[in-house]
């Protein structure tokens, strides 16, 4: 399992409303960027540079494949931050039970 301070930074960078949207989408399905830009209505500018702070912290995959760059969700470390989640919900946190 990652770091405390691993989900802390990914915490961190879904607490901002459009990264928080790609995550969503990508949580869906993989998108390139101009999909993206289409789904969000933000500028592939714009999405460009929130890519790349999800990527990171772990939270998306970018691939180029051609002149596009296709993005989707790092499903085990979502996972994992999920998992953290579950350990604060439980109370495991709490009781020092968990890193």
């Amino acid at each position: 399992m990652k770091s405390v301070s691993d989900s802390v930074r990914a915490f961190r960078a879904l607490g901002q409303e459009t990264r928080f949207r790609i995550v969503s989408l990508l949580a869906w399905k993989k998108f390139n960027v101009g999909e993206l830009e289409k789904h969000l209505g933000v500028s592939q500018s714009a999405i460009s540079q929130q890519l790349k702070i999800l990527e990171e912290v772990g939270l998306v995959k970018l691939q180029k494949e051609g002149k596009y760059t296709f993005c989707s969700v790092n499903r085990s470390f979502l996972e994992e931050v999920r998992s953290r989640i579950n350990s604060l919900l439980e109370g495991r946190h709490m009781l020092g039970l968990t890193e």
